[in-house]
């Protein structure tokens, strides 16, 4: 398979002339048909007051005024567009690259940094902070239920202290959980991994670690392949959707499973398919609300269930929003 590579040359002799003659002419890119990496020698015996000191494949590629991708120096991490003038301003001539193409080059290479350190990021939630979250605290709460006997308990008044651990303790397992799927994701090549679930169990558990569980009813879910953690995040974005923008009383949410339709309906301010997608974008929000939100709540929700394959779409209701997502794959659990 066909294959560019970057040549990079210097004089052997800086006060020789025609070192910097055969500079000028010297090739600085060679398409190799076969993908086979090029030997120096055989360039060096043209240019013979010149040596290679690099050979390397092509990384990035930018394009020229008439659209044809024209191969560079710039490698990621290394050198990118606006380090060197010098060399921008030699692509520019003999290739008729324009600002504005090294500027799309740019911007890639900084998404491809951000890229690196996302994927350290994810190095560090999925590896170093496992052991904490998962094996360190759970021993230490073990050793101290252990050593602390309830008359002790009562007589420190350690009763709430001990369940603020343990509540803090699951919920921050539960989080954990969905960091870590969502880490998966960002993975070259990442598929998403999908289990049987019995949505009303998986979302009542889900919902007992926050201060709004009593406003949600769950009525008859079904067992459905999804990724648990990813998929309970999207719901519960829903869900507190439609209790934050809520003016009535008491706020109420209500998800159940109809016609195939998996359906989270509020009892809120109420939102059209229009507003639900204008809303979807990222860092999109109500003009008229001030909450300290992100505004990557309904984004992050839909991308989680473009991932299962689902549809979102907001049905007609009278009050309040019906949200519906449509195309799961029910299963059925075996014992």
């Amino acid at each position: 398979m066909a294959a560019w590579y970057s040549i990079c040359w210097s004089p052997r002799n800086f006060n020789n002339p025609n070192s910097f003659i055969e500079l000028d002419g010297c090739p600085r890119f060679y398409l190799s048909e076969d993908g086979a990496v090029p030997c120096k020698c055989k360039f060096e015996s043209d240019y013979p007051n010149l040596y290679v000191k690099e050979i390397f494949k092509t990384q990035i590629f930018v394009q020229n005024e008439a659209g044809e991708d024209m191969p560079t120096h710039y490698r990621h991490g290394m050198f990118v567009p606006g380090q060197n003038l010098a060399y921008d301003s030699w692509l520019e001539k003999s290739f008729g690259i324009n600002q504005h193409i090294l500027d799309k080059v740019k911007a890639r290479e900084e998404l491809y940094q951000k890229k690196v350190f996302l994927e350290y990021s994810n190095k560090i939630i999925r590896h170093d902070m496992h052991s904490g979250i998962n094996t360190y605290l759970p021993r230490g709460m073990s050793m101290l239920k252990k050593r602390l006997t309830p008359e002790i308990i009562k007589e420190l008044k350690l009763s709430g202290a001990m369940t603020m651990l343990e509540r803090g303790l699951a919920h921050t397992q539960m989080v954990y959980q969905g960091v870590y799927a969502f880490t998966n994701l960002v993975k070259e090549d990442a598929r998403l991994d999908t289990e049987l679930v019995n949505l009303h169990t998986a979302l009542d558990h889900y919902l007992k670690h926050t201060a709004y569980y009593a406003q949600v009813e769950l009525v008859s879910l079904p067992v459905v392949v999804v990724n648990q953690s990813l998929f309970c995040t999207a719901v519960d974005n829903f869900i507190r959707n439609g209790l934050k923008y809520n003016d009535s009383t008491p706020k109420k949410v209500k998800v159940y499973y109809e016609d195939g339709l998996f359906t989270v309906e509020d009892n809120g301010i109420g939102m059209t398919q229009v507003e639900f997608e204008e809303l979807s974008l990222p860092f999109k929000r109500k003009h008229d609300i001030n909450d300290g939100g992100s505004g990557l709540g309904l984004n992050i929700a839909l991308a989680i269930l473009k991932e299962h394959n689902c549809t979102v779409k907001v049905l007609d209701s009278s009050s309040g929003t019906k949200i519906a997502i449509c195309g799961l794959v029910e299963g059925e659990l075996h014992d």
